[in-house]
């Protein structure tokens, strides 16, 4: 009865939780790291858990051939780009499953297709020549980032604003070099003894952040370029260069050193201030990446959960709720006759199954198998008309032994 009371508490506080804007749909983060600890050379690709700090095991050597490590059981396709003394740029696109990355020693565009682990270079896919700069080794690209409009973008050494798509074969743009805004002062982005390398990270407002390797940030509007230095991090060691940057579930960065070897730290956007995420010695990293972005904007409606807005209200009821073994009966009362669809979603808005239904009498039951693949947690149950329109919703709890 207890554990009962507690599930309806938190279902009353679910729509402030949900309503918050601050979650975030991935616990990790891509990684270029060494590949030892106390060593140098950023070529091994890897997955980090945010939560906790934890490098995961190689998935691909970048600089052998571009092979996957033996521990990724996956297949190989022998397309690769030259060998390169290193990656210090990596972007990763959840929609078409990319991690687009730059060698540093040369600024051409590359991706690695996650499914199949092969790494494929851009044609016509050089910062350079879009820019119409001369590229030297000595200013690598080691600044890259997926935006909320779904574009990539980079911002070179030279402070050229660049562009890239990403659907089908990438194409590069020039978007021209950054603006200072009026109030930055002595915090100018042209600064180029203090404001090199680093990272990008966006927002869900189109905006994109650059956090400097001597640890500043600024806030960059890609349709004017206008940059505007916000703060610099407190709390990080004197050392510690920021190197790569990754948003975190819970909206908070999480920041990692090319030369700073005794742990990661995450920093609270609101303040800018540091914590150690883990203290301890930890692998030296020269980029992060996610599909994640800074929350900035208040949601306005239901549509957080699904994407359409909720249509006039029709009568379910779940039976049994909460749920204990892999079945779940949803009861149509009164609704007009129809196709529809019932989809389940998480706590985030992420839609985990679905199930087709049609409706032909007064009262309906369609019974949900949830087949054991999905935890103990929270979820929501989602009637969508012919029109995709959401006209239903109910709270789920499944329970596990």
């Amino acid at each position: 009865m207890r554990k009962y009371l507690s599930y309806r508490l938190l279902f009353i506080s679910l729509p402030f939780f949900l309503n918050s804007g601050q979650c975030q749909s991935e616990a990790f983060a891509y990684a270029v790291t060494t590949i030892n600890t106390g060593t140098s050379g950023w070529v091994a690709l890897r997955k980090l858990d945010m939560r906790v700090g934890k490098l995961g095991n190689m998935l691909l050597n970048l600089t052998d051939n571009n092979q996957p490590s033996p521990m990724a059981k996956m297949v190989y396709t022998p397309i690769a780009p030259p060998a390169n003394s290193g990656v210090a740029a990596i972007a990763y696109d959840r929609k078409s499953n990319r991690l687009y990355y730059v060698p540093m020693n040369n600024d051409q565009l590359h991706y690695i297709d996650l499914s199949t682990m092969a790494t494929f270079p851009v044609e016509n896919g050089s910062f350079s020549k879009a820019g119409n700069y001369v590229f030297q080794t000595t200013s690598p690209i080691n600044r890259l980032v997926i935006g909320s409009d779904d574009f990539g973008y980079t911002i070179t050494d030279g402070n050229h604003l660049i562009r890239f798509t990403t659907n089908g074969t990438p194409a590069v743009k020039n978007l021209g070099f950054l603006v200072d805004d009026a109030h930055n002062n002595e915090m100018s982005i042209y600064n180029t003894c203090t404001n090199a390398g680093g990272d990008l990270v966006a927002d869900d407002a189109g905006n994109l952040y650059l956090i400097t390797a001597s640890n500043r940030i600024f806030k960059i509007d890609p349709k004017t370029r206008i940059t505007t230095y916000l703060a610099t991090i407190s709390g990080l060691p004197s050392q510690f260069t920021t190197n790569g940057a990754a948003v975190d579930e819970n909206g908070k960065l999480i920041v990692c050193s090319s030369v700073y070897k005794d742990g990661y730290f995450l920093i609270d956007p609101k303040t800018w201030k540091a914590l150690p995420v883990v203290n301890q010695p930890v692998y030296s990293c020269s980029d992060l990446a996610n599909s994640n972005v800074l929350h900035t904007k208040a949601p306005t409606s239901s549509a957080l959960l699904f994407h359409k807005p909720l249509n006039k209200s029709i009568n379910i009821r779940l039976f049994p709720n909460p749920v204990l073994y892999d079945e779940v009966n949803v009861i149509f009362d009164k609704i007009p006759p129809g196709n529809y669809t019932i989809q389940l979603a998480n706590v985030f808005g992420s839609k985990v199954m679905q199930q087709k239904v049609t409706i032909t009498n007064n009262r309906q039951t369609a019974t949900i198998h949830l087949q054991g693949l999905l935890s103990q947690a929270f979820y929501y149950v989602c009637i969508l008309n012919e029109k995709n329109e959401v006209v239903g919703i109910d709270k789920l709890v499944i329970e596990r032994d």
